[in-house]
């Protein structure tokens, strides 16, 4: 197994990791406090705490030696781009969205969107979607309008979650909603579509040598 993705309902995923012995650390408990609503803070404890089984999923090791933190490169807080310290050689990242959590990790950089879908029309686009993109969704009808939106909306995130993009430079990444690759600076990637109603989300990879990923796709 190359690359680890596990997803599920928040309430599934605190049932089923609570008593694995899994504890937030410093860092991780100051950003926990800084939620007000304990449904939004339930969805931050279960994405780290899925984080962490996703990577023992990936690695094999031990979920109580795992050691994650976060630094942002801009103001140097402690969010941003997560970072494996241990154990070494190995990225993840992860998602979460009202009332669902997801991660991804593997032994490359990886990046992981995923979004609760509701209603949307065309406008939702202005601030993210390319003139060609625009230009597709204009010929959308129905509901094809909002789950066109959201495929974009969470592929490019998972774009910017890999590194590749700031999310101020959303609208300069054009893609199809149908895209299961995507090029940049010589260098090809893969996405993986995690598709179950309500959730609509998105994984990328760096391709390497041609080769594509075996994935493990979990649904707790």
């Amino acid at each position: 197994m190359k690359i680890s993705i596990v997803y599920g309902k928040t309430e599934n995923v605190l049932n089923n990791l609570s008593g694995m012995g899994i504890r937030l650390n410093q860092e991780e408990m100051e950003n926990y406090n800084r939620f007000r609503f304990p449904n939004d803070q339930r969805d931050y404890l279960a994405a780290h705490l899925l984080a962490r089984y996703c990577i023992h999923h990936l690695t094999g090791v031990a979920i109580h030696e795992i050691e994650l933190t976060q630094h942002c490169a801009t103001c140097g807080g402690n969010h941003g781009k997560p970072e494996v310290m241990y154990p070494a050689t190995t990225f993840v990242s992860w998602s979460h969205t009202s009332g669902y959590v997801a991660s991804i990790s593997a032994h490359k950089p990886v990046g992981i969107d995923i979004e609760k879908m509701a209603s949307l029309d065309r406008a939702f686009g202005d601030s993210f979607l390319s003139p060609l993109e625009k230009e597709a969704i204009s010929l959308a009808d129905g509901d094809e309008i909002s789950s066109t939106l959201y495929k974009l909306w969470v592929k490019k995130e998972s774009i910017i979650k890999l590194g590749l993009f700031r999310i101020d430079e959303m609208r300069g990444i054009c893609l199809a909603s149908s895209n299961t690759f995507y090029s940049h600076n010589r260098k090809k990637y893969a996405f993986i579509d995690i598709h179950s109603n309500p959730l609509m989300g998105a994984a990328v990879y760096e391709i390497e040598d041609g080769a594509i990923e075996k994935v493990s796709l979990t649904h707790l």
